[in-house]
């Protein structure tokens, strides 16, 4: 037990009167020489009972328990809110609040009527477009002709002329030329596909890129970036936290890192950077490919057409005959033939072919979405736990991703608390710290670890305050979502340490003092202290055992924490008996009634 002296010093007596100096404000509650109840009456006590001096105590070797409260609400650890991904009808709901679930069951559904109609306006969009570009292909290597034939009469007698050769399919030339249009058809698939792919992973990597280069852009330097790079956060690191189970509560705020980190972040940011420079290199030489496929196919479509023209305009003729029966006679015409393709008559050109092929893309991702939405007519739940909410009933109308229409499930991996501490306070913090968490509605108290210790600075003042998230292990007990709770954090516990009463230590910024009495003049020692209590403080260096400490200066004036110059009693009483008759202290000013010290009856 640490050891309380009283070392007396000369000093003019001042008696009472010397309290009620003009511009000092007396208020209840002072300890040094304050006003004693005791039963029916007042008397005035000096705590040092004596006419001045210190108060001192002696270093001694004890136990020092430093502990920090916080406040906050409970939340649990894990949490999922659980909306529908379509829209439709609720045409069944399988829980209600406090039920039990497990990873997998089916929570609700929506009538699946709907979405099956949309998966099957799907597949026959995509049946369209892929017949179009059947069509499409086809009216490029249509190797068909038609002919035509006339006769007169100019007698009784008539003839009739032969017709030429339909097709020019057998000639080597026409052959040649369609296999070419089936090659470049090919190629210009090919090249499209290749295309659409390189896309697809451009736009994959660009976004990649952005989440890499998030933590540099949000990042600020530290104020120790030019010291020592182990003293510094690990890059991108804006916590350091045991698991709690969910990342939803992560800070979007920049984090203090040193010029180290920051610098490796530029490093992984430049590279992603590049990464999408060099995809979409890729797709600017895919999209040029396509454009000489296009050009290739219309080349190729060409001289089919000119090859079938020429075919037929040399195998193609028209025989003529006459005969006669009397004065009758005939003629005919010869057949010519034309080249025609396609239903409607026309040809397709290769930019035809590759906007057939994107509407079978978009065809294809319609359908896609339209399966995904289907499956998304059972609501299930991806972890075990507790029903919480339920944010709908059988036969109303949901919206796909609704923020009100949905269904909590929460875990069983305990709650949180998140509370912020200040910046004297957060470097004895640590993740792993135990404590416990009292629920102040009910005053039931529960084991808590924190679990996470933020280094960004949330306050909104010229005063930094962060973040630390603590765990709580319900026992089995059900808490509420948002409960009030008290968490006393174990910083640091000391046995056998040199200790003083905390009374003694001055602090001024980061620098710490006792004062002790040294030939009767009193003297500042700085010291180095280690956990700090609630009633004492260990000294880790400065002092030794045995050493007097001063805690108290006997003698000091008494000073108010009001800012007026002047204050009154206006009147009241004491319980137990006694009452102040009125009057007031403005410029000297004295109680009304008996002059002297003020009395009070008991």
């Amino acid at each position: 037990m640490t050891e309380t002296n009283v070392v007396k010093k000369t000093k003019k007596k001042t008696g009472f009167r010397g309290w009620f100096t003009k511009g000092r404000l007396i208020g209840a509650g002072v300890v040094t020489g304050a006003l004693v109840l005791a039963g029916g009456g007042m008397a005035w006590a000096n705590a040092a009972n004596t006419a001045g001096g210190y108060r001192t105590a002696v270093a001694s070797v004890g136990s020092v328990d430093e502990t920090l409260t916080v406040t906050g609400s409970l939340a649990s650890a894990t949490r999922r809110d659980r909306a529908f991904a379509a829209s439709g009808t609720v045409d069944a709901l399988n829980v209600q609040v406090g039920d039990r679930v497990e990873a997998g069951d089916v929570l609700a559904t929506i009538d699946p009527g709907d979405l099956e109609d949309a998966v099957d306006a799907a597949e026959s969009d995509l049946a369209d477009a892929q017949q179009q570009l059947a069509t499409d292909l086809a009216s490029q290597t249509s190797t068909s002709s038609s002919g035509s034939s006339s006769s007169s009469d100019s007698g009784t007698g008539s003839g009739s002329g032969g017709s030429g050769p339909s097709t020019g399919s057998t000639d080597p030339a026409v052959t040649a030329a369609l296999e070419q249009v089936v090659a470049a058809q090919q190629s210009l698939l090919t090249l499209a596909a290749t295309a659409s792919d390189a896309l697809a992973a451009a736009e994959s990597s660009s976004a990649s890129a952005t989440t890499v280069c998030a933590p540099f852009l949000a990042a600020t330097l530290g104020d120790d970036s030019g010291d020592d790079p182990g003293d510094g956060a690990d890059a991108g690191d804006a916590e350091v936290a045991g698991d709690s189970g969910d990342d939803a509560g992560d800070s979007d705020e920049a984090t203090p890192l040193t010029l180290e980190a920051v610098q490796a972040l530029l490093a992984e940011c430049q590279t992603a950077i590049g990464g999408v420079g060099t995809a979409q290199g890729v797709v600017a030489a895919a999209q040029t490919a396509v454009q000489a496929g296009i050009t290739d196919l219309d080349t190729a479509v060409t001289a089919l057409r000119d090859a079938l023209a020429a075919s037929a305009s040399t195998s193609s003729s028209g025989g003529s005959s006459s005969g006669s029966t009397g004065s009758s006679s005939g003629s005919s015409t010869s057949s010519s033939g034309s080249f025609s393709g396609g239903s409607s008559g026309s040809t397709a050109s290769a930019a035809d072919i590759v906007a057939d092929q994107a509407e079978i893309s978009v065809a294809e991702a319609q359908l896609a979405i339209a399966q995904h939405e289907l499956q998304a007519a059972q609501l299930t739940t991806p972890i075990a736990g507790t029903v919480a909410y339920v944010g709908f009933a059988v036969g109303d109308d949901v919206t796909a991703g609704s923020s009100t229409q949905y269904i909590a499930i929460i875990g069983d991996d305990g709650y949180t608390v998140e509370a912020t501490v200040t910046l004297a306070q957060i470097a004895k913090v640590a993740a792993g710290q135990t404590g416990t968490a009292v629920v102040t509605s009910s005053g039931a108290s529960y084991a808590a670890t924190v679990s996470s210790v933020g280094f960004v600075n949330v306050s909104e003042t010229s005063t930094p305050s962060y973040t630390v998230e603590i765990a709580v292990d319900p026992a089995g007990a059900t808490l509420l979502n948002g409960a009030a709770v008290e968490v006393t954090i174990e910083l640091a516990a000391a046995t056998d340490v040199l200790t003083v009463p905390l009374s003694a230590l001055h602090v001024d910024g980061t620098q710490h003092t006792v004062q002790m009495l040294v030939d009767g003049e009193l003297t500042s020692v700085p010291v180095e202290v280690g956990a700090i209590g609630t009633e004492s403080v260990e000294i880790t260096s400065g002092l030794s055992e045995g050493d007097e400490v001063v805690i108290a200066d006997l003698s000091a004036d008494i000073t108010s924490d009001s800012s007026s110059d002047t204050g009154g009693f206006g009147g009241g009483s004491f319980t137990g008996g006694g009452s102040f008759g009125g009057g007031s202290f403005t410029g000297g000013g004295s109680f009304t009634g008996s002059g002297g010290p003020p009395s009070f009856g008991g």
